[in-house]
């Protein structure tokens, strides 16, 4: 099975980005692939396993990606698809997941990753679409180019019960390519056997088809950082990633040198103990030679060293913020105005915006295969949000525009566009609905009305009241 030599361009980092993602625990456990053994630790590996034990994970890297993720999804996305069709999408995801997961997973692996993929098929008894999404390492060949065989390798994990009915894991690989004919073919391998890393053929070709008619293209969908083709892209976080392995080893180093700086040890000259006896210590233990210049102290550091240890530590932590966590840095006290905080997070929106228009592409791409099977000739789309900064209007902002409104100098539209902008309108409110809604309280207010009125009258006429 052909895997691209481009694969392993960024196999490394991958691995190094999937580790740091999933925590301190797997980064202890990876060993001196981050964390060097010091000289006295070689060939000891109790010493080496207690120093390690010291670090404590700063995961930058984790936070940094749920920040950037956050920002693209705190606002619903915007489909346009046949309401009739709709339900579709509630569980489009072979795993039964809906639309908005997907979006939410592409989200991750982008951001995280750079790269990531979803394949549209159909299911042969009902005829439905379904997405099944494949993560950055589950890429193992593509085409370089329209030229080139067009042909896609992934990676799959399948679940199947083997002959003493237990639950194993087996690793597939399935070729997606267009035959001579052009037509869209699917053929499945797996390894001859557990000692054999020899690739056979499984299963297939096989044509999917839909209404009898075989597909002309491959529908499979590349989600990029840079661009959607099917070159990986240079993940975004890497530069983050670099920082925080340095951060990492010098974590270690510090946590481990503030523990033997902040625990002296016990010495004694000039006094005779059993060879192996526990030495006591505190107020209840005395000791007593008839050496007159017997002595006892502690010996500790000036720990001058964890002071540069310090400073370096929080250098990093400086720049990891410039290179892309913001969310590290300390926030200003007092409010800040919304142009300001739009100023201030420029650099990194114009990063994030062409992230998230990539990804906005890229569902629209899965929609329109979806719509596709399905039959459906109207434009379909996927909107994603690239407003990433949170800034509500202020009352004083809504009094100003409200006395625009009623000066005759701003329309209602632009008035509720601005709500709209501002997050001052219900969530998920379009601004046509919010004006029925604005023209049915009226209608309400005008049929109660007359009925307060006469209740309030009769009130008073009313003996005994």
């Amino acid at each position: 099975m052909p895997i691209s030599k481009d694969f392993s361009k960024y196999k490394e980092d991958y691995i190094d980005l999937d580790d740091f993602f999933d925590g301190e625990r797997r980064v202890k456990e990876k060993g001196d692939r981050y964390t060097p053994k010091l000289e006295g630790h070689i060939d000891k590996p109790t010493l080496y396993a207690q120093y390690k034990a010291f670090g404590i994970l700063y995961n930058v890297l984790h936070r940094t990606r749920q920040g950037l993720k956050g920002a693209i999804v705190r606002k619903p996305l915007d489909i346009d698809f046949p309401e009739g069709k709709k339900e579709l999408l509630d569980d489009i995801m072979i795993t039964g997941a809906s639309f908005n997961d997907l979006s939410r997973e592409v989200c991750d692996d982008v951001i995280g990753y750079g790269r990531c993929g979803a394949l549209v098929d159909i299911y042969e008894d009902t005829q439905l679409p379904y997405v099944a999404f494949y993560k950055t390492m589950s890429i193992l060949d593509w085409p370089k180019s329209k030229k080139d065989k067009q042909e896609i390798t992934l990676q799959e994990m399948i679940e199947e019960t083997n002959s003493d009915d237990e639950l194993v894991e087996i690793e597939q690989r399935r070729k997606l390519e267009l035959d001579g004919a052009g037509r869209y073919c699917v053929s499945v391998y797996r390894k001859a056997s557990d000692t054999d890393d020899t690739w056979v053929l499984h299963e297939g070709p096989i044509y999917p088809k839909y209404k009898g008619k075989t597909l002309d293209y491959i529908p499979f969908v590349f989600f990029g950082s840079s661009n959607n083709t099917p070159e990986p892209s240079r993940p975004p976080l890497l530069d983050l990633l670099s920082l925080s392995k340095g951060h990492w080893k010098l974590t270690v180093a510090y946590q481990y040198a503030l523990n033997l700086t902040g625990l002296p040890t016990p010495c004694f000259a000039g006094f005779e103990f059993e060879e192996g006896a526990v030495t006591p210590l505190g107020s209840g233990a005395s000791y007593h030679t008839a050496d007159a210049q017997a002595k006892s102290w502690f010996l500790q550091t000036g720990g001058s060293g964890l002071a540069e240890m310090e400073h370096g530590l929080d250098r990093i932590e400086k720049q990891m913020a410039v290179v892309g966590a913001r969310l590290l840095e300390e926030q200003k006290s007092g409010v800040e105005a919304a142009e300001t905080i739009k100023v201030r997070s420029s650099g990194d929106s114009a990063t994030l915006a062409d992230i998230a228009g990539n990804i906005e592409n890229g569902l629209t791409k899965v929609l329109k295969y979806v719509g596709a099977l399905v039959g459906i000739t109207e434009k379909v789309r996927c909107g994603v949000n690239k407003d990433f900064v949170s800034a509500r209007l202020s009352p004083q902002d809504i009094t100003a525009l409200l006395a625009a409104v009623q000066s005759g100098n701003m329309s209602v539209e632009t008035f509720l566009w601005n709500l709209q902008q501002g997050e001052t309108l219900q969530p998920g409110r379009s601004i046509e609905e919010e004006q029925e809604a604005i023209a049915e309280d009226k209608i309400k207010q005008q049929r109660e009305a007359p009925a307060l009125q006469f209740g309030a009258i009769g009130s008073q006429t009313l003996p005994g009241t």
